[in-house]
């Protein structure tokens, strides 16, 4: 049996509480199709040091290696209004370059790019039934909770999901208001969310097509 040791570079620590649940469902999935059994672990986070994206990324790498012999690294990094071809150009394949000069042995170069359009909380609204359930807003209308457009064109959609945690919480009595922020809903998304669901989203997608790539490259896909 192989052993699939997955690493997690996000931006802040409320993207790591929803990221790890959909990235071990990803590759648990994917495990599924593997030639011989593939045995995936709970994702690692990693919190690098440095100054700018590759020489933090680098430092990424190193530790994923070193210290968690890490075999894949999912690295997070929000669109923040520009392409993921953007993102991949002006921070990943510098990176990129950095990386590919140093020695196999103390690096881990099995990098999955994990680029939301722009922000996480896009992805946090592929199911709108769920999220109004949570947020107890079931009999109140997308359109009224001003979530009835597709995730990816807010150009702020944890701003959106603020805006229809307050309009599910008018009218209520004070303490029940203060029961539910955003911050409340981070893991609990990431634990509920289907992959189908999210693969509504065209970003998901595209991280899925990087973890695929990454199983084949480190040969448990053909």
């Amino acid at each position: 049996m192989r052993q699939l040791f997955i690493g997690l570079v996000a931006e802040g620590t409320t993207d790591v509480r929803f990221l790890k649940s959909v990235i071990y469902k990803s590759a648990l999935e994917l495990s599924w199709q593997c030639d011989s059994m593939v045995e995936v672990f709970d994702i690692r986070e990693i919190y690098p040091q440095g100054d700018g994206f590759a020489e933090k990324m680098l430092n990424a790498s190193k530790v994923a290696q070193d210290k968690y012999s890490i075999s894949m690294l999912c690295i997070h990094a929000d669109s923040d209004s520009k392409t993921i071809t953007d993102v991949m150009e002006n921070k990943f394949f510098p990176f990129y370059e950095a990386l590919k000069a140093k020695d196999d042995k103390d690096f881990c170069k099995c990098i999955v790019p994990t680029i939301p359009i722009q922000m996480i909380e896009s992805w946090m609204l592929a199911d709108k039934l769920l999220l109004k359930q949570l947020i107890d807003a079931e009999g109140i209308s997308d359109s009224d909770l001003g979530i009835d457009r597709p995730p990816e064109s807010y150009a702020d959609p944890k701003e959106a999901i603020n805006n229809a945690i307050r309009i599910a919480f008018e009218g209520k009595p004070k303490r029940k208001r203060d029961q539910i922020k955003i911050s409340d809903l981070y893991e609990v998304l990431g634990n509920q969310l289907d992959l189908d669901s999210l693969r509504s989203i065209p970003s998901f997608r595209s991280f899925e097509d990087g973890m695929l790539n990454a199983f084949k490259r480190l040969n448990l896909i053909r």
